[in-house]
C-alpha cells in the first residue's frame, strides 16, 4: 500500500503515511516480542490486535489522502 501510494498517487501525504506505518510496525513488533506462545489466550489477543491494525490501515490511508 505504501509503495503504491508513492508511485501512483501524487496527493498522498507521504510523511504522514511513513510515520504512521512505522509506528504501527513498531507496536506490532513490540507486541510480537511479548506474546507467550504457550498461552492460547495471548495468541488470540495478538491475532485480534493484527486485525485491528488491518482496519486502522483504512483510516491511515484515508487521512493521508486529505
Amino acid at each position: 500500500m505504501m509503495i503504491l501510494s508513492v508511485i501512483c498517487l501524487s496527493n498522498v501525504n507521504l510523511i504522514f503515511l511513513l510515520v504512521t506505518h512505522f509506528l504501527a510496525l513498531s507496536v506490532m513488533w513490540w507486541r510480537s516480542q511479548i506474546v507467550d506462545l504457550e498461552d492460547k489466550k495471548a495468541i488470540a489477543q495478538f491475532y485480534q490486535f493484527i486485525w485491528k491494525l488491518f482496519f486502522v490501515e483504512y483510516l491511515i490511508f484515508s487521512l493521508a489522502c486529505l
